[in-house]
């Protein structure tokens, strides 16, 4: 049985920033992760906005570690290597009326300590954004607003958190805490692990690792949102975040401009009782396209190239914020829970508070000499120069076949993704990590490739190779032996 300092459970954005923050330290740290990949559940189906932090309750932790968060995307963009744009955004009012509404977020922003906020007017608003609805009357400006992918950033938290010595262990589900006189052993299908603290930051299931030490004061439900992403054909045409008056339970129908080029609209909110059922519906891209059309009415519709949707986890009332604290009369044991907006910008401000309190719990910190703050950034082809290029391609020709048409993706990148520490085992897998299949074909052209390619780097039959879990195969056996014959191509 491992024996560790802390193991966290959980390895969505959250899980992987507390990683990331306590490899500084000389600890033994464990994450796991009960799906193949990171960031599979909550954190995937984010829009990854880094919201400015005018939206919460002043004097809550979201509105403390939103801000917090936020400040440090920046300076993480450029030291962990993912893509961040400062894109700014707009609330948009169409009546009169919503100017009080846009005011009052005005000061809401201003207490949290917002810089830079302004409330705008018709023609301010269409300056930014031309193709805004012509009735936009007021909106309120946040230029420090972001975008990242949320994905994107899960890894390259995990990927310098273990390249500083942190064990991560993927397909590996708790199935049960044991409480000790100085600790846990945190039960899980890959055997057990001796912690003396454990943080919980599991998602949607948080309320259920929780009652595994007695603590079943909070409740996780689910909230699910659809989403529509658009063709990059519209990349350059909306560069903020577009924001309408929001409603009493979400922020209502946005349409976010992603760090790769497609417009997002997101997202619609409904309470559910299946956490695993994030099945798309008729009505939800109705609500979709009536929100898009709101905020810009000639989008059209024939420019989507995909739907798809996620689960939020909501603590339900009577808490209003998010979950960070130890588990009453379990020492040791720290909740990260509840993470639903703004826990994208907050993930790495988050880590900080649950660090401390770990500290508070007994935890010594003490910094590593040898520590490492950079991540090596993978190839990105699209991005280099035709020399680079060319030198890469003559050092290794498999930069120079390309395997994803849409996206100008290589078979040297998508080898190199499988190889990385934390490397893609799955279809899904690689395509996040490369975008192959986030294009306009959706993988028409490309997926049968990447199957071959993940197939022979790792000594499975096509049919052993899964879209994203266990039991998910995308083949049931050889047509013309076209796979094989792939795969040999590269």
């Amino acid at each position: 049985m491992d024996g560790h300092d802390v193991v966290i459970v959980g390895g969505g954005i959250v899980g992987a920033a507390i990683a990331w923050k306590l490899s500084r330290y000389n600890l033994s740290i464990a994450l796991v992760e009960a799906s193949p990949e990171l960031a599979a559940v909550v954190s995937k189906a984010n829009g990854g906005v880094i919201h400015a932090g005018y939206d919460p309750k002043p004097g809550s932790l979201k509105a403390r570690l939103n801000v917090r968060g936020a400040f440090q995307y920046p300076r993480l963009a450029a030291r962990l290597g993912f893509k961040f744009n400062r894109t700014g955004s707009l609330v948009v009012g169409l009546e009169d009326t919503d100017s009080n509404y846009i005011k009052s977020l005005f000061v809401n922003g201003q207490t949290n300590g917002i810089p830079d906020l302004q409330i705008i007017y018709s023609d301010t608003i269409r300056a930014i954004v031309p193709r805004v609805n012509p009735q936009a009357r007021v909106a309120l400006y946040a230029p420090s607003t972001g975008v990242v992918d949320p994905f994107e950033v899960t890894l390259a938290f995990a990927e310098n958190a273990l390249t500083n010595g942190v064990a991560i262990f993927r397909d590996c589900p708790v199935t049960g805490i044991t409480r000790l006189p100085d600790g846990f052993v945190v039960h899980t299908s890959r055997g057990n692990f001796r912690a003396r603290m454990v943080v919980n930051a599991a998602g949607l299931y948080a309320d259920e690792v929780a009652a595994m030490v007695g603590q079943t004061d909070f409740v996780i439900k689910g909230r699910l949102g659809e989403v529509l992403v658009l063709d990059k054909e519209l990349r350059t045409q909306i560069k903020p975040v577009l924001f309408p008056i929001p409603t009493p339970h979400s922020k209502g129908i946005i349409i976010i401009p992603t760090v790769s080029g497609n417009l997002l609209v997101s997202a619609t909110a409904r309470m559910v009782t299946d956490k695993e059922n994030v099945a798309t519906t008729a009505g939800g891209v109705a609500e979709l396209l009536r929100g898009m059309h709101k905020l810009v009415p000639d989008l059209s519709s024939s420019q989507i190239i995909r739907q798809f949707s996620g689960i939020r986890a909501v603590v339900e009332a009577p808490y209003e914020d998010f979950v960070i604290s130890p588990a009453p009369g379990v020492k040791g044991f720290i909740n990260a829970a509840g993470i639903q907006s703004p826990g994208i910008a907050a993930a790495p401000a988050i880590a900080e508070i649950v660090r401390d309190l770990l500290e508070d719990q007994g935890l010594e910190l003490k910094e590593k000499t040898d520590y490492k703050p950079y991540r090596e950034v993978p190839v990105r082809m699209q991005e280099l120069s035709a020399p680079e290029q060319e030198r890469l391609i003559k050092a290794n020709p498999a930069y120079g076949q390309v395997v994803c048409r849409c996206e100008g993706i290589t078979a040297g990148e998508i080898i190199d993704s499988i190889r990385r520490p934390l490397g893609a085992t799955t279809i899904d897998g690689v395509k996040r990590r490369t975008r192959t299949g986030m294009g306009r074909c959706q993988g028409g052209f490309c997926q049968s490739r990447v199957l071959a390619i993940l197939a022979q780097e790792m000594g499975k039959e096509p049919g052993e190779i899964w879209l994203e879990y266990a039991g998910s195969p995308v083949v049931t056996g050889l047509l013309k032996g076209g796979i094989t014959h792939a795969a040999k191509a590269f």
